[in-house]
């Protein structure tokens, strides 16, 4: 049996592995044997009215590959639309549009977390997800 002393996480598909089976292991930030070098993401905003048109949104990341390949920002089942890459990790992403959520009022109460992830379309893989709030403040009482 091996055991690992440490976390080994091939960062561009989420996952622990052996540095051999991490594909390009050996480029800058797609392997850690560190937890503090894993992918973070931040979203601004963070949550959205149901009733609010599509919206772009700012998704910050850190400890990530070259992303020049590009990302595709994917919204559960709803929605899948090119991220634009920008410097500095940050990528522009556009919120589903109001066809595409489905009504929060329809057995999810006044709000509805959607799992937003960036996947790689160098590997085609999720590498990072995140929760994005949808909020219906008709079903709210005051």
């Amino acid at each position: 049996m091996f055991l690992f002393t440490h976390p080994f996480v091939c960062l561009f598909v989420s996952r622990c592995s052996r540095k051999e089976a991490c594909e390009k292991w050996a480029e800058p930030l797609h392997f850690s044997t560190e937890l503090k070098q894993c992918v973070d993401i931040t979203v601004t905003p963070d949550n959205m009215s149901v009733t609010s048109v599509s919206t772009q949104l700012s998704v910050k990341v850190a400890n990530v590959p070259n992303l020049s390949a590009g990302v595709t920002c994917v919204f559960e089942e709803l929605t899948e639309s090119p991220g634009q890459v920008q410097a500095k990790g940050q990528i522009l992403c556009m919120s589903p549009s109001l066809r595409d959520v489905p009504s929060v009022t329809q057995g999810y109460g006044d709000k509805r977390v959607v799992k937003l992830s960036l996947k790689s379309n160098e590997t085609g893989l999720k590498f990072i997800t995140t929760d994005f709030i949808f909020y219906n403040c008709s079903v709210l009482q005051s």
